[in-house]
């Protein structure tokens, strides 16, 4: 299963690299220029940092599995960004 989602932010490499290197400590993750991913146990997001966009792009094998890696991408980024970006419109795939 997929979901992506896209949102405009000014500091889209800043908060690429917070997460990867967050995610990171526990788990393999890593990020080049433009490019980072995560990989979890039970799926995979891979995150992609533009001039003024920040996109996901998540994996996962099943429906619950995709469902916990929106949560907890949506929840660190909300975090890391000091609330600038609240909420994530993530699209099925």
């Amino acid at each position: 299963m997929k979901a992506t989602t896209t949102i405009q932010t000014e500091k889209a490499s800043r908060y690429m690299k917070a997460l990867v290197n967050h995610f990171g400590r526990k788990t393999d993750a890593g990020y080049e220029a433009d490019k980072g991913y995560v990989e979890f146990g039970f799926g995979r997001c891979d995150i992609q940092a533009a001039e003024s966009t920040l996109s996901f792009q998540l994996k996962s094998t099943g429906a619950e599995e995709l469902d916990r890696l929106k949560w907890i991408v949506s929840k660190h980024l909300t975090r890391f960004s000091q609330d600038e970006i609240t909420e994530l419109a993530w699209q099925p795939q």
